[in-house]
């Protein structure tokens, strides 16, 4: 989208005021003047740059794979997270954090042995043909249309723009460019580990370490780009060491249950460290003009 007013979807107010005024003391020639070649900006994905409710849409994706498996080897009934599924355990699925191993086993061996070019035509597959469960609209739809025009924002001003997600970076790879305008290339996430052979790449039973969570996240930042962010957004208490790094820190508060969702839990000690560090809050409700 190109438009002539800087962030249209964003109503007037303390944080779209802060966001461009901070955009334009890095980029105007000055004290706090930054090189464009400093100038890296990170974000969350789930809750940050689409929508994570009801459900995380990989794990919309995962349960999907779960249940195919099981119909072909239904011994994997017998243990989690297959079970859940062949039995339609909502109650697990939906504190499928709370049992990790077993969660971890489920992600790691859903995908386990196939080519990356496999995955991705998967992965392809379930954006092209399912739904959001309660939008009634393509997973590739649900996009924050005010955190696309910030990235756009951003990229305008010659900010370098990546993606830092807990989830699978392979996951978000193949609609990144379709949804922000970012090259896969700027794709930072958790994976598994890979091998090669026999002219091919394969997905294997390992995940990399550490994942992209927590202080897991200036990690992959780090490695990826050999600098801290100069602008960090996030939702999550996962996302608190990645803002922590940032000189300007961006926090999205879902408080919108008539358009999105409105929730604090998992986002409580972020939260409150937004308040003493001075982070930017950005209301759903106030702040975005339009959702999606």
């Amino acid at each position: 989208m190109t438009t002539t007013t800087p962030l249209p979807s964003w109503r007037d107010g303390a944080a779209k005021s802060a966001v461009l005024e901070f955009v334009r003391s890095v980029t105007e020639r000055g004290d706090s003047f930054v090189p464009p070649e400093q100038r890296i900006a990170t974000f969350d994905n789930d809750g940050t740059l689409w929508c994570e409710k009801p459900m995380y849409p990989q794990a919309h994706f995962l349960i999907r794979r779960w249940g195919t498996q099981v119909k072909a080897d239904p011994t994997l009934a017998e243990r989690q997270p297959w079970k859940a599924v062949a039995e339609g355990d909502r109650s697990w699925l939906a504190s499928a954090l709370d049992h990790l191993p077993e969660l971890l086993k489920g992600v790691t061996e859903a995908y386990d042995g196939i080519t990356t070019d496999d995955f991705e035509a998967a992965v392809r597959a379930f954006f092209d043909t399912v739904q959001h469960p309660t939008l009634g609209v393509p997973y590739t739809h649900i996009a924050f249309r005010p955190m696309c025009e910030l990235i756009e924002l951003l990229h305008a001003h010659e900010f370098d723009v990546y993606i830092c997600s807990a989830g699978g970076r392979d996951f978000v790879r193949v609609i990144a460019h379709e949804m922000y305008g970012l090259r896969r290339t700027h794709v930072i996430g958790s994976g598994p580990t890979l091998e090669y052979r026999d002219g091919a790449v394969y997905r294997t039973r390992g995940i990399e370490q550490p994942i992209a969570d927590g202080a897991g996240k200036p990690v992959h930042i780090w490695t990826r780009t050999g600098q801290r962010p100069l602008l960090a957004g996030g939702n999550a208490d996962g996302d608190g060491a990645m803002l922590e790094t940032a000189r300007f820190a961006l926090l999205i508060h879902h408080d919108d249950a008539a358009r999105e969702f409105a929730y604090d839990t998992g986002a409580e000690t972020v939260l409150t460290r937004a308040g003493e560090r001075g982070w930017t809050i950005v209301s759903m409700k106030d702040d975005f003009e339009t959702v999606f």
